[in-house]
């Protein structure tokens, strides 16, 4: 289950803190003579936060002073802190009326459309108070936050940039930049906005929660887990940071300090259904049923349109066998989430069980083109161009299924899966190859007729095999698949050669390297030749192996690795003249400081005696 967004609780918070600001500047350079005592009275009701007297008492000066802008001002704040943001909007609009060039309304007015959901009315005020007071930080702070909510990164990081250029001494502006840049993959960059908000406030909990979430999806566990407790100790009453590292928690594989996590923030929030679902997930996890199935339960009591918690409910269903529930719980969670890809697999493995092929066959299909869906904080990091092109790809096949563009998407799901193979920044761990293997399966179903997206799925289920051998069954199983597309394709013969070759099964990686040497073999030939020498003499085909070398290297002549491996057959079998014939032979044609010269020189010298 995602993690709850925490912009609209730390947004919202910072919002009305430089709102309150601003107001209060402005109602002390507008204080008037003789009604002082009254605006003065309505103004320390609402900065004291209470807002139904502070409404009364505005609506009091209002009929005294109809044309007072002031008076809708101090009223439009009062609403929205009494969740009337249609009255806001109407007090605020009152106040451009009168003053058409008052910045600080507009800002306003734009924090009530955002209450609404009217981005694109929030975004025209904001950008209109930027015009009128350019110098202002918040006005900038406050648009860069709604460019985020309407998932236009590259404008809020320029905004919050503006913001931070204006006043570099708020924190908070860089904790709410390090949430865009963690969203977006630059993990590093956030952690260096969450380094310097902590510098400026040491205190400010949500700097820590956020870069807790930033090394977390980096893979710095043990920095994450120490953020997380920093931020329950700065603020233990906030539910979210005792949930969020619960969810930590539990998918690190310690359910029991995730229950504990859970049970912390629903003394809190008892009513909280995503904490609740956390928690029935981790009791699934350590076996639980019951108690999984009362959180469930509770849960869609409080909100019945939990999407999430009918998936997990649905997993749980599946779990006991009983797949008409699991198939029922699946179908609403898709009705009220379509592209819920994990809810399409429970779905999809509860039919299959039921004996319902084509529908499983279906929900397969559509779960393939939704792609994996690891929960957040577990996601390996990827370039943002990848996810793009990702997101964009399954966007235009689910608008429009046409065979270019299940293409399209293949594509850019194997060039995820590669780059969280190739990462720069650290060697993938076991979670992270069995997503990449996820992406590289999608794209094999998606594209089937494409190899490379076989292999590929095959080396990642090799490199899986280095923490789990079960893996190594399945990564055969991909590159046998591979070659059933193309037989030729020396890249798969090569990796199934070497992989059975360290499995101590001579008598099969004999025939799948030499075919890597026969479909390609300037590179196999270079990569191969030591391994397929000792194959052969560990298997007593020494005859074999120089048949071999002589036939490839007379087709290829040009590839002096296949002489070199002729040459140490030949030696083998104890016919150290022609072997030394043959060497000297290669020194000859190649170019020295080459790998096949420098070796072959090196043969010669040790076999003539001549080595030191």
């Amino acid at each position: 289950m995602n993690h709850p967004s925490y912009h609209q609780d730390l947004g919202t918070r910072l919002l009305w803190r430089r709102l309150f600001q601003l107001g209060a500047v402005m109602f002390l350079v507008c204080r008037v003579a003789g009604a002082a005592d009254a605006w003065q009275t309505a103004l320390g009701l609402l900065s004291g936060g209470k807002a139904r007297e502070a409404a009364v008492a505005y609506e009091k000066l209002i009929r005294q002073n109809p044309a007072e802008a002031r008076g809708y001002m101090g009223r439009g704040r009062a609403r929205l802190l009494l969740e009337d943001p249609e009255g806001a909007i109407a007090d605020f609009t009152r106040v451009i009326d009168l003053t058409p060039k008052d910045s600080t309304a507009l800002n306003n007015r734009a924090v009530a459309y955002n209450k609404v959901g009217k981005r694109d009315l929030a975004l025209a005020d904001y950008t209109r108070a930027i015009e009128l007071n350019p110098q202002s930080a918040t006005f900038y702070f406050n648009r860069a936050f709604t460019w985020n909510l309407v998932n236009e990164p590259e404008k809020a990081l320029a905004d919050y940039g503006k913001a931070i250029e204006l006043d570099p001494k708020s924190d908070n502006f860089y904790v709410d930049r390090a949430e865009v840049f963690r969203g977006r993959g630059e993990y590093e960059k956030a952690v260096a906005d969450c380094d310097k908000a902590i510098e400026l406030n040491a205190k400010n909990a949500f700097a820590y929660f956020n870069r807790a979430s930033a090394y977390n999806q980096f893979g710095e566990n043990e920095r994450a887990l120490a953020d997380y407790d920093k931020a329950v100790e700065l603020a233990p009453k906030v539910a979210k940071f005792h949930n969020n590292r619960g969810f930590f928690l539990m998918n690190r594989g310690d359910n029991e300090g995730a229950i504990a996590s859970f049970d912390k923030a629903l003394e809190l929030i008892p009513n909280g259904t995503v904490y609740l679902g956390n928690r029935g997930q981790a009791w699934l996890n350590l076996g639980q049923q019951g108690k999984a199935m009362a959180d469930f339960d509770r849960a869609l009591q409080i909100n019945p349109q939990h999407a999430k918690v009918f998936r997990n409910r649905a997993g749980a269903w599946l779990a006991a066998g009983e797949y008409q529930k699991a198939i029922d719980d699946a179908t609403k969670c898709l009705d009220l989430i379509p592209t819920e890809a994990r809810a399409f697999l429970f779905r999809a493995a509860a039919r299959e069980a039921l004996g319902d092929s084509v529908g499983a066959k279906q929900d397969m299909e559509r779960a393939t083109i939704l792609g994996p869906q690891p929960p957040m904080g577990v996601a390996a990091w990827v370039p943002w161009e990848i996810q793009q092109r990702d997101e964009a790809a399954t966007k235009a096949l689910l608008e429009n299924a046409t065979q270019d563009n299940r293409t399209k998407l293949a594509s850019a799901r194997h060039d995820h899966a590669f780059a969280i193979l190739d990462n720069e920044r650290r060697e993938p761990d076991q979670p992270a190859l069995e997503e990449a293997v996820a992406y590289a399966r999608s794209a094999a179903i998606l594209e089937p007729e494409n190899v490379s997206h076989w292999f590929l799925t095959g080396v990642l289920f090799r490199e899986l095999g280095a923490f789990d051998e079960r893996a190594l069954v399945m990564a055969e199983k991909m590159f046998t698949q591979a070659l059933e597309v193309d037989q030729e394709h020396a890249a798969t013969w090569l990796e199934l050669g070497l992989m059975l070759a360290e499995q101590d099964r001579p008598i099969e990686a004999i025939p799948a390297l030499e075919h890597a040497v026969e479909y390609d073999p300037a590179r196999a030939g270079s990569e191969v030749i030591g391994r397929l020498c000792a194959l052969y003499a560990a298997s007593d085909e020494g005859f074999r192996g120089v048949d071999f070398f002589q036939e490839q290297y007379a087709a290829n002549p040009e590839v002096s690795a296949l002489g070199v491996g002729r040459a140490l057959m030949l030696d083998c079998l104890g016919d150290r003249e022609a072997a030394l014939s043959q060497a000297q032979d290669i020194v000859l044609i190649e170019d020295a400081g080459t790998q096949e010269h420098d070796y072959a020189a090196k043969l010669v010298a040790e076999w003539k005696g001549d080595a030191p």
